[in-house]
């Protein structure tokens, strides 16, 4: 009886959690397509109106734009340097190897508020104009962490002997790593690239403190509710939450390729 008790109390709460979670976003989607520009029943109808605006907003289109042009080089290089950074540091460094994790895991746990101050006080000094450049660099300098955090666990479960043995066989160092660690890191590497890139599209402090005179999403969005809530920031919730999930099926086949690279290798 106490057993069915806990099931049912864990069933009511399961349910109530996902209901919390998920219905604002059915509601901004429901709202997105609303005639009227409130959040209020009944609804007024069904248009494509809001998407329209927001496709004709310059200011929108720009700020779209310029938040994929920085997550997706802020995440190339990322991903490229935390990968280096964390073979570097795994398998090159046995002294003083806590400390190094020490100070990568620092913009993992510091606010975002003192890292945008900290930078915004630093490319002031140097005489450094801010702009998309500086948030890119900035985004890295966070960005990094999540990659290495990411990349650790991979990294730590290869051995180099794969690739020292690839080299007896026959084969260069460049087509051992090609061939044998590359396919084994290309998962981790897609995870660290999709996060990183996740992080620097939603990123608003720093992004806020540093762009200058240009426009990001978010700081568009933040633009837009200052003056009341526009209808086009329930069609940009829509888009991103698509955008989201389509991340996630990503992360889920690059999964199914991983395990199925990793099965012909061993």
């Amino acid at each position: 009886m106490k057993e069915n008790r806990g099931n049912i109390f864990l069933l009511i709460y399961t349910a109530l959690f996902f209901i919390y979670m998920f219905v604002p976003i059915i509601l901004i989607f429901i709202f997105a397509w609303n005639k009227g520009e409130g959040y209020n029943f009944p609804l007024q109808g069904a248009t494509w109106q809001w998407f329209i605006e927001l496709f004709r907003d310059g200011m929108a289109i720009k700020a779209i734009k310029n938040s994929i042009i920085i997550a997706v080089v802020s995440a190339t290089i990322s991903t490229l340097l935390g990968t280096a950074l964390t073979f570097g540091i795994i398998k090159g460094i046995s002294r003083y190897r806590v400390a190094f994790l020490t100070l990568l895991l620092l913009p993992v746990l510091m606010p975002s508020l003192t890292i945008a101050i900290s930078a915004l006080v630093f490319f002031r000094t140097i005489s450094i104009p801010l702009g998309i450049p500086v948030v890119i660099l900035s985004h890295v300098s966070i960005s990094m962490s999540y990659v290495f955090l990411i990349m650790m666990g991979r990294i730590e479960g290869i051995s180099l002997d794969i690739q020292e043995a690839a080299v007896d066989l026959g084969a260069t160092w460049s087509q051992s790593f090609k061939d044998v660690i590359f396919p084994v890191l290309l998962p981790a590497m897609i995870a660290g690239w999709l996060f990183s890139f996740m992080i620097s599209w939603n990123e608003f402090i720093v992004t806020y403190f540093l762009i200058g005179t240009e426009v990001t999403l978010p700081v568009y969005i933040f633009s837009q509710l200052r003056f009341g809530i526009s209808p086009k920031v329930n069609v940009i919730s829509v888009l991103i939450t698509v955008f989201t999930l389509i991340i996630i099926l990503i992360l889920y086949f690059s999964t199914s390729i991983y395990k199925k690279i990793r099965a012909k290798i061993i």
